[in-house]
């Protein structure tokens, strides 16, 4: 079933997620083989290029060199995905690039004009300010994502989508700040690699870097009202698409595609497939020739609007327990 995700014309609402499943051409036909809407490259990191820097003028005593190492590994690094990003797009499957930087500088704009000269149709900003001075409000944190926003779709032609984190204390308003400067979609949400702790040698290990199943209701309500009140901006969900019902949800909220990662580590490339197919039988069983004829059915506004309130905790708490 056809989808419009960032005005491109996609063959499937089913969109490969930044992940290793899309960080060499081989994966991205494999992706395409089995039917992706789009595929979304694996990130480039700003800060893996300051870390590799930092960690090389320690070892080999460049004394003041850092920067002339930033920037001959920033190209280095920079270019290896320039080709990647030539190598998907060949491959005739929409090609959207992930930027993944640290700040709110210059980088941004100079990786985000690169990646559209290599071929990408298409950029997805995956933006994570940690949130560590008591002193800056939320406000201004949001300022920066809009700021970052603004800086890079002015340079650029293609459309631009953001991925955003769960925790915003009004996904509304950021998404408004973001579209008035320049997004046309937002990514709902990104899924950060959480510290877990190993009690025993008292030592910081990583979580499970995968979504489950049961992840999806954490989105379904962000993504229902975006898709209400800001239908100017394309959703997409990132978070606990595991199969074809969990799609037609997300669809049904008023999402324009969805994101998948973690159904490919469970079930391999063939899941793309498995995905699509499903959402084209329920929408043939219930009498829609296309996405559009049923998307949004779900969204804040058309659905019992209680139901996306606080007063659903009341139906099912009503009275103390005994």
């Amino acid at each position: 079933m056809k989808a419009k995700y960032l005005g491109l014309e996609l063959s499937s609402p089913v969109i490969v997620s930044s992940s290793p499943y899309t960080s060499t051409v081989q994966h991205v036909e494999q992706c395409a083989r089995q039917g992706a809407g789009a595929v979304v490259l694996k990130s480039i990191f700003e800060e893996q290029i300051l870390r590799e820097a930092a960690s090389l003028e320690r070892m080999q005593g460049y004394g003041d060199a850092g920067e002339y190492l930033e920037r001959y590994l920033g190209d280095a690094y920079k270019n290896e995905f320039l080709q990647l990003v030539q190598g998907a797009a060949a491959t005739g499957v929409p090609v959207i690039a992930s930027i993944n930087c640290v700040g709110a500088g210059d980088a941004w704009v100079e990786y985000a004009r690169s990646m559209q000269q290599a071929g990408a149709a298409a950029l997805e900003l995956n933006i994570f300010l940690l949130p560590t001075d008591r002193h800056a409000s939320a406000q201004q944190l949001e300022q920066a994502y809009a700021d970052i926003v603004r800086k890079v779709a002015a340079e650029v032609t293609i459309p631009v989508s953001v991925k955003l984190p769960m925790r915003l204390t009004n996904v509304l308003a950021v998404g408004d700040a973001l579209l008035a400067r320049g997004a046309r979609g937002v990514v709902l949400f990104n899924r950060f690699f959480e510290p877990d702790i190993d009690i025993e040698k008292m030592s910081f290990v990583a979580g499970d870097p995968f979504s489950q199943p049961s992840e999806l209701r954490n989105v379904l309500r962000s993504t229902a009202l975006c898709a209400h009140a800001l239908p100017q901006l394309d959703v997409a969900v990132s978070t606990g698409v595991h199969d074809g019902e969990a799609a037609v949800k997300a669809l049904l909220c008023g999402a324009a595609a969805v994101q998948v990662c973690t159904a490919i580590h469970l079930h391999g490339y063939e899941a793309i497939g498995t995905i699509s197919r499903f959402v084209d039988e329920w929408a043939a069983r219930h009498g829609f020739d296309t996405l559009d004829a049923f998307r949004g059915r779900m969204d804040y506004g058309s659905a019992e609007g209680d139901v996306y309130q606080r007063v659903q905790y009341m139906k099912y708490f009503p009275h103390g327990v005994e």
